[in-house]
């Protein structure tokens, strides 16, 4: 074995130690190499992907081209019909992209069936077609390279026995999820329109020849005649046109070639042929859009098939559902993971600082205002990352205008709008979880705390607190009994909620956290107490739980606690 073939496989042994697992495959992407990893947890699998791992410097331009691919991927990070990248990591200066694996591509798929029954081709478009819609919708004008390689298929029969449904067509277990973006938007922010040329739209070869780049739907068209032909609509396999043909001969093809689009005599088969004939038109102009072929190919289902048209239809609700739960939120968890590609930490920052100066002038209800805090914490993690000279301040500042807005909207901040339910069909998919409203508010104001105690000396941020209304003040105090509950301090944590009482003392959830922990600490120390002690801590347990019942008399918690030890007594004598 030659020293760079050497160097090389013990970079790749040393990259699978550090992704805590065993390299077992390794592809080629667009701009990259993505590699399969093999771990001892569940996923069993899971993908990684960044540029070749250099011998000696990093190629500034691959690197370059790869972070201008996870740009773009991750303003659809989130959608079911797109491959989700998970988060960022570093090996040796260069980003890798955790995603999830999948075991099989289109290609792979129509080499073992040589091609498809129409019903199940046209549920695979469809699928390819809302991701592309949504991904428009994201600003990914054109993905430029669509391909069989690029659309993954995860059979969800392996993940639920008994789905899908039996009167369904089988060919609704496969999610199809879009992949590969390296060329998504090229031509529109490179000035590149390149694509793989048996996909190639006339507008990839000469683009300034026509009024539009329209080339998805070109490619789409390609694909489906493949899926129910078996071969390229220019007559023959698409793998043995692309061994004989250059590209030159491609691009006649595309622009004035012979469209052989025969599929069957039904006239299903004969409205799809219009349909695909109509989206290899050479002239993008001519072309139909992607919603309006997403119309054509639900309406060819329900005609096949209603039972397979209602479920397809179920299930893209079902996703975009998905997708628009906490959106703002997701959007945010998705930069704050680009942001660990070091060259885009300026970038993810002033987009969001963007955002921010927009929507503070129209903060007029409770949901803006908890995204907007949201909004000023994740910029302030980041700006704390970043730590330029400046930055702490930054930090301040924004802390200080998210605690100000909450002051304004105390007591009207509840627990959905921090965190929603997402229901479905009348179905509570997630559920709020089992806090008080008080506890929502509070958790915005730690936020606050947590970045000033960054950003500022202690005394400075005990000052600022100090200084705002009661309610708030409580919020902050709850949090401070909070830290120290967690560092094992029980007693300072209870004096601190003895002060939240004084100043709130119509808030349940001190009450409540006083009996809880009063509870815990008699667990612990009991052994070492005295009858009087144990006595007295009951007391304060009972007399604590019963006064979070007085002011919310349904709340569960204390009253399971505060039966429990009103009974003990009576079973002690």
């Amino acid at each position: 074995m030659e020293k760079e073939e050497y160097d090389k496989k013990f970079s790749e042994i040393i990259l699978g130690s550090h992704l805590k697992g065993k390299i077992v495959e390794k592809k080629k992407g667009t701009y990259g190499t993505i590699f399969i990893v093999e771990r001892e947890g569940e996923p069993k699998y899971v993908a990684y992907k960044t540029i070749e791992i250099p011998e000696r410097e990093i190629d500034e331009g691959k690197l370059k081209n790869f972070v201008r691919e996870a740009k773009q991927w991750f303003k659809v990070k989130g959608y079911p019909l797109i491959l989700t990248p998970f988060f960022i990591i570093y090996f040796r200066n260069l980003p890798l992209i955790s995603m999830p694996f999948c075991e099989m591509d289109l290609r792979t798929y129509l080499e073992k069936q040589e091609k498809l029954e129409t019903l199940e081709a046209l549920v695979f478009a469809a699928h390819i077609l809302k991701a592309l819609i949504y991904a428009k919708g994201r600003g990914i004008e054109s993905h430029q390279d669509l391909k069989p390689e690029n659309i993954l298929l995860e059979d969800l029969n392996k993940k639920f026995a008994s789905f899908p449904p039996e009167d369904a067509h089988s060919s609704i277990r496969f999610r199809i999820m879009v992949a590969d973006f390296g060329m998504a938007n090229a031509w529109k922010e490179l000035g590149k329109p390149q694509g793989s040329l048996p996909y190639m739209a006339p507008e990839q070869y000469t683009p300034n020849e026509y009024g539009k780049f329209y080339p998805d739907i070109f490619a789409l068209g390609v694909m489906l005649t493949e899926m129910v032909t078996g071969k390229h609509p220019a007559g023959k396999q698409t793998e043995k046109l692309w061994k004989n043909w250059n590209k030159k001969k491609w691009e006649q093809w595309a622009k004035s070639g012979e469209r052989k689009i025969e599929i069957g005599n039904d006239s299903i088969s004969k409205e799809l042929e219009k349909v695909i004939e109509s989206m290899l038109l050479p002239n993008p102009d001519d072309r139909p859009s992607m919603d309006n072929v997403l119309n054509d190919i639900m309406r060819m289902i329900s005609e096949v098939d209603e039972p397979t048209y209602e479920q397809l239809k179920s299930l893209f609700e079902y996703y975009d559902t998905i997708a628009g739960y906490m959106e703002n939120e997701s959007r945010l968890y998705a930069l704050e993971q680009l942001s660990q590609i070091k060259e885009l930490l300026d970038v993810v920052i002033n987009e969001l600082s963007d955002e921010l100066a927009l929507i503070e002038k129209h903060l007029d209800n409770p949901e803006q205002v908890v995204y907007f805090c949201e909004l000023c914490n994740t910029i302030s993690k980041l700006l704390l990352r970043r730590a330029k000279s400046g930055d702490k301040e930054k930090v301040k500042q924004l802390a200080i205008r998210a605690l100000s807005e909450l002051s304004k909207w105390k007591g009207e901040i509840k627990i959905h709008h921090k965190y929603p339910e997402l229901q479905f069909k009348g179905t509570t998919l997630i559920k709020k979880p089992p806090l008080r409203d008080f506890e929502a508010y509070a958790e915005l104001i730690c936020n606050c705390k947590n970045l000033l105690e960054n950003a500022i000396e202690k005394e400075e941020t005990e000052k600022i607190f100090e200084n705002t209304d009661n309610y708030t003040k409580s919020a902050w105090l709850y949090c401070l009994a909070t830290d120290y509950h967690s560092y094992g301090d029980e007693t300072r944590a209870i004096e601190i909620l003895d002060k939240c009482i004084e100043i709130n003392p119509k808030e349940a959830s001190f009450y409540y956290m006083k009996a809880l922990w009063t509870d815990m600490e008699l667990k612990v120390e009991g052994d070492k107490l005295t009858s009087e002690e144990k006595r007295n801590l009951k007391d304060v347990i009972l007399e604590s739980a019963k006064k979070a019942l007085q002011i919310d008399p349904d709340w569960a918690e204390p009253k399971e606690l505060y039966e429990k030890y009103f009974k003990m007594p009576r079973e002690m004598e």
